[in-house]
């Protein structure tokens, strides 16, 4: 016999409390189902909050002020934004092939798209949206004096009077290997080759050149150009006929947002052409 059966009073209560406790319970499992549906929603954002994250797009370093002014137009215009992420074209290929979240690829050449297009990395084929320049530069104190034939660069270095000679690293930065081109086609490769410093891309290259770090260096006729380093150096445009042309390729990456497929756009469009020819680019007319 239960101490239910056994105490009248007992017996009573129980016959009370037990639909009060089950109701309890229902009340608590229903509550745990709802956090959990709570904490599956927060964990796995709607479509439509997907749509809101502002994409990342990858781009050589020798876009950096060109594509900056385009994101601000593309902003201005649109009122959307993208985050930009600017180093050597070989690094941000390697970067993608290996699951990094960017949306869009601008590179300094048009091998690496077709080759993130060829492994089925692309939504859609590359094109050529931008042709380079190759530079050679110094700064105004430099010894070396500054022309599209390296003539200055030749007698510099027959007078001993360089020390350094900076290009981007030619294993992952189009310039770079242009100016290694420019230099060979020039005969001065043999006597440069000793005397050269690798940036790890033109961007960092540019700084070696602008701050002095080096005598003389390769770099993009879009940096060279720019408001930030026309002032502190010399330079001219080497002879296009030392090295490949760098036709820098557009790749919009797989699974890319609407958004940044517009920005793709916008880049190809009017306001984007005006940018990049007054940043020293060529600009393909189709």
């Amino acid at each position: 016999m239960s101490v239910f059966e056994s105490n009248p009073a007992l017996n009573f209560c129980g016959a009370l409390l037990r639909p009060a406790l089950a109701s309890l319970l229902a009340f608590v499992s229903v509550s745990t189902a709802a956090i959990a549906r709570d904490d599956k929603a927060a964990s796995s954002p709607s479509a439509e909050t997907q749509q809101q994250v502002v994409p990342t797009v990858a781009a050589a370093a020798s876009l950096r002020y060109a594509l900056e002014e385009i994101a601000a137009r593309y902003t201005k215009a649109t009122g959307k934004h993208v985050k930009l992420t600017f180093g050597a074209t070989g690094n941000l290929v390697h970067q993608i092939e290996a699951g990094a979240p960017f949306q869009v690829l601008f590179a300094a050449d048009d091998k690496s798209v077709k080759k993130l297009a060829a492994a089925g990395n692309t939504d859609g084929e590359p094109v050529v949206f931008a042709r380079g320049e190759l530079s050679v530069a110094a700064t105004k104190a430099s010894p070396v004096a500054i022309d599209s034939e390296l003539k200055g660069l030749r007698e510099a270095l027959a007078a001993g009077k360089v020390k350094s000679i900076a290009i981007a690293n030619p294993e992952t930065a189009p310039y770079g290997r242009a100016g290694r081109e420019a230099l060979e086609a020039a005969g001065l490769l043999k006597e440069a080759d000793p005397l050269i410093v690798t940036g790890e891309n033109i961007g960092q290259t540019a700084t070696f050149v602008s701050t002095g770090a080096a005598d003389v260096g390769f770099i993009a006729r879009s940096l060279a150009v720019s408001k930030e380093l026309a002032p502190l150096i010399n330079s001219a445009s080497v002879n296009p006929d030392w090295y490949k042309p760098i036709n820098h390729g557009m790749a919009v990456v797989k699974g890319a947002s609407p958004d940044a497929k517009a920005f793709a756009d916008f880049v190809r469009g009017p306001e984007g052409r005006e940018v990049l020819e007054a940043n020293g680019f060529g600009v393909p007319k189709s």
